[in-house]
């Protein structure tokens, strides 16, 4: 199993309609990714990082359908939708 975190430092608070946007990529995604077994958004609950005040985290089926997932046109989307948006951003993968 792969795993793909992503820590995000948003330049002001997510508003409804951005976490509407992030969500519904999170759900494309795992409709047009093979491999792809969940993928969502989630907050950070912990005080000792509270630059990074949410993550987006994946679950794939190997390294091969998550580099296929960093191709598509859904997830390139969903980058530059984050990142005109973000101040930091920390991404972690890690297989198990």
């Amino acid at each position: 199993m792969f795993h793909h975190l992503v820590l995000m430092g948003f330049k002001q608070a997510l508003s409804e309609s951005d976490r509407a946007f992030i969500e519904h990529h999170c759900e494309l995604l795992q409709q047009v990714v093979p491999g792809l077994k969940r993928m969502r958004l989630v907050v950070n609950a912990s005080k000792r990082s509270p630059q990074f005040t949410h993550a987006i985290v994946a679950d794939f089926s190997g390294v091969q359908a998550h580099d296929h997932y960093q191709t598509t046109p859904e997830h390139d989307a969903l980058r530059q939708f984050v990142a005109a948006r973000t101040t930091q951003m920390v991404v972690l993968d890690y297989v198990v």
